[in-house]
């Protein structure tokens, strides 16, 4: 199983609300996940043949009507109603399993505490267990130096300095396979690297615009 890293804008009052009452991060979590998995599949769906999506709905249809599935929109239900004072959400960014190489290529490292590029592994941390480890909160001026870093990043430098054989012994390539000598399987991480380094500066250029922090966590 992957291990996955989210972004999630959040305003000033939002982060004050949340400090306020812990216990509304995990539930914000679970909202912006599921608001960003059931993006993902009506834009799936929307790429589907006819005959794709009856087979794709005729399945879901009968997964919502089992026990777990039940108790999972009751869970994610309560955690909208419990949001409410938060207003309205921003749509998340996943980074996948991309998240780690990123963190890696920014900082030189594979764990936290390595600024100004450590964002993703650092925070103010906030609410219970997500998966591994509470969420963790940045305030507008965190998220403001962290667009700066990242606008003052190069491609073409990242690609550059991108040692995989490094990574693979730093336990960054997890759950990839082993031994990266074929160079399609070099490139496709290289694109794989390209895409969500522009997905992740596009989004916290965006928040900071916006005057807005961030909330991360993995799972």
């Amino acid at each position: 199983m992957s291990i996955v890293c989210s972004l999630l804008g959040v305003t000033p009052a939002q982060i004050h609300v949340l400090r306020t009452k812990p216990a509304l991060v995990n539930k914000l979590a679970l909202v912006a996940r599921i608001d960003l998995l059931r993006s993902h599949l009506d834009n799936l769906t929307k790429r589907m043949t006819s005959e794709q999506r009856g087979q794709f709905e005729a399945s879901q249809a009968q997964f919502a009507a089992s026990p777990a599935a039940k108790q999972a929109d009751a869970s994610v239900a309560d955690a909208r109603t419990a949001l409410v004072p938060l207003g309205s959400i921003e749509k998340a960014l996943s980074l996948e399993k991309s998240w780690h190489m990123l963190h890696y290529l920014l900082t030189g490292h594979a764990d936290a505490g390595h600024a100004p590029g450590d964002l993703l592994l650092s925070g103010e941390e906030l609410g219970e267990d997500v998966g591994y480890g509470p969420a963790r909160l940045h305030d507008e001026r965190k998220t403001s130096e962290f667009s700066r870093f990242l606008e003052g990043q190069d491609l073409a430098r990242l690609r550059a300095r991108t040692d995989f054989d490094a990574m693979d012994r730093a336990g960054v390539l997890y759950g990839l396979k082993q031994g990266l000598g074929s160079e399609t399987e070099r490139q496709m991480l290289h694109e794989e690297i390209a895409l969500y380094f522009q997905l992740l500066r596009d989004y916290v250029r965006a928040m900071a615009e916006k005057g807005d922090g961030l909330m991360v966590w993995i799972s």
